[in-house]
């Protein structure tokens, strides 16, 4: 495989990040070890799950996942401007955010066993960080004071100080689910379970500033973490065709509901579809915490002049559970709840100076070419998720992923971009014709391309899911789609792809899609 070979080639891998590194930067998810190729693999090491027929066809976990919350978009942690000194040594644990967070303005200090509001909310675990918080698994003891059966376990998201300095309307991460509230308040509609609900908010005060607090209902592993890992093959779904479609419809019916109310998400990836949890797992007793997620594991802050760390950082660094661990099907309901309206606004209210911030391999032409979300981005964005969710792999390659390689993925599979954008886009030269034709082996060999362009089609992509890959001989563990679905499924995503945004089909239509129906 591509992945394993390049881990043990030091100068392929440099190469690689040297023409991919805006892949890097700015997404955020950082590979500390990965210019010398010696450690990566070790860092996502894949672990078989006990195979469940009424869940899974097959299914994967990386041991080293990333977390609960997704950090694809975020600055990356370890990452920091050399205009500022450093105050502490960087950790060794994996996933963990950077200590240099923990500065006036920024991150919150919280150690396993804090409360919040006025001892409402005990920290039992961590679930993950991102650019501007970081979130835990807590006890919401006032629940479970009033019953030892409530569902009293939550997430706790403590945003920055400078995150939450914003006024309420411009942090869309609260606004946007309160003014849903109110809108939707006595509508009937099957989206509106999935929402996310904001349960509870309030600030803390904190040796860095003040912190907005928001608490959500605990929610299980998302889409991308259940079937992610290294050596992940062509056709190795996670998911039950059925449960794939159920769930899709259930996405696409909260994307239609938001629609309806005005909303455009703007940040539609399987990494913001989690599916809920059991109502066993939301009573689990502290015990029972630690034996299903494990005990967490700390690291000390140690500063680099010796001296103790401030009141402004943790005594310790938290590393993330292990999704893994929430992967048991017993854990898990067949219902997804979409997360994360950090990106989302009203069309009637567009943010000045909203700029997309989507992982590449989500974002429709129009977000690339002119920086512009609409509600027919979200379309798009969902098309990419619907063929995740039943394939079980991205539709644009993801791996090392930079702007120009995603565009030329777009352009293999859909054609030639609608001027002026094809145009403008001076990369294309390397790969492509003026008709948006591959060019010869040759050619694109002697412009110096690494991954040559190659000429596919949406069917012909679904009509792989399954089969065994001559290249590589390698023994896929997914089932071929039936011809009946392969076409109704290239007919959604064909509709949904049409590169310009005003000839895709609108969410009303994509809901009463004949796919979401195949038996």
């Amino acid at each position: 495989m591509l992945v394993a070979s390049i881990a043990t080639q030091p100068e392929l891998v440099s190469r690689l990040c040297r023409d991919n590194l805006t892949a890097f930067i700015p997404r955020g998810d950082t590979f500390p070890s990965l210019l010398n190729g010696q450690s990566f693999l070790m860092r996502y090491q894949s672990v078989a799950v006990p195979y469940s027929r009424n869940f899974f066809v097959n299914h994967f976990a990386a041991r080293r996942t990333n977390s609960i919350v997704h950090r694809l978009r975020n600055p990356s942690s370890r990452i920091m401007s050399s205009a500022v000194q450093p105050l502490y040594h960087c950790a060794h644990l994996d996933d963990v955010e950077d200590p240099e967070h923990y500065r006036q303005g920024d991150f919150h200090p919280v150690s396993i066993g804090d409360v919040f509001s006025r001892g409402r909310y005990r920290v039992l675990h961590k679930l993950g960080f991102g650019g501007s918080s970081t979130v835990w698994l807590a006890r919401d003891q006032k629940k479970q004071f009033e019953s030892e059966e409530s569902e009293s376990l939550v997430s706790l998201k403590v945003l920055s100080a400078v995150a939450s300095s914003k006024q309420p309307t411009e942090i869309p991460e609260l606004h946007i689910p309160q003014e849903l509230s109110k809108i939707l308040r006595d509508v009937d509609h099957p989206g509106r379970r999935h929402l996310q609900i904001i349960e509870d908010h309030f600030l803390v005060e904190g040796p860095n500033g003040s912190h907005l607090c928001m608490t959500y209902p605990f929610a299980g592993p998302s889409i991308l973490s259940m079937s992610e890992t290294i050596d992940r093959t062509s056709g190795s779904r996670g998911l039950r065709g059925d449960l794939a479609r159920k769930v899709a419809k259930q996405l696409a019916e909260t994307v239609e509901l938001l629609h309806s109310a005005g909303v455009v998400h703007g940040d539609l990836t399987s990494s913001n579809i989690l599916f809920r949890l059991s109502s066993e797992v939301l009573k689990w007793n502290d015990d029972e915490v630690y034996q299903m997620l494990g005990n967490p594991q700390t690291e000390s802050v140690i500063t680099r002049d010796g001296s103790p760390p401030s009141p402004a950082a943790p005594s310790d660094l938290v590393a993330p559970i292990d999704v893994s661990s929430l992967c048991n099907p017993q854990f898990l309901e067949e219902d997804v709840v979409l997360i994360d309206y950090g990106q989302s606004y009203f069309t009637d209210r567009v943010p000045k100076d909203y700029t997309p911030a989507t992982p590449y391999h989500y974002l429709s032409p129009e977000a690339y070419f002119d920086s512009k979300l609409t509600f027919a981005s979200d379309v798009w964005a969902l098309a990419c998720v619907i063929y995740e969710i039943r394939a079980g792999f991205a539709l644009f390659e993801p791996f090392l992923a930079s702007t120009h390689t995603v565009l030329k993925q777009m352009v293999e599979m859909l054609g030639r971009f609608p001027d002026p954008w094809w145009s403008s886009w001076d990369q294309r030269l390397k790969w492509f014709e003026e008709s948006g034709e591959p060019k010869s082996e040759a050619e694109q060999q002697k412009a110096g391309v690494f991954v040559q362009a190659e000429k596919t089609s949406i069917r012909r992509k679904l009509c792989s899911i399954g089969i065994p890959d001559e290249v590589y001989d390698e023994v896929t563990t997914g089932t071929p789609l039936e011809k009946e679905e392969a076409d109704l499924l290239a007919d959604l995503l064909e509709k949904m792809l049409n590169y310009l945004p005003e000839d895709r089909i609108t969410m009303k239509e994509v809901v009463q899609h004949p796919w979401f129906k195949y038996q």
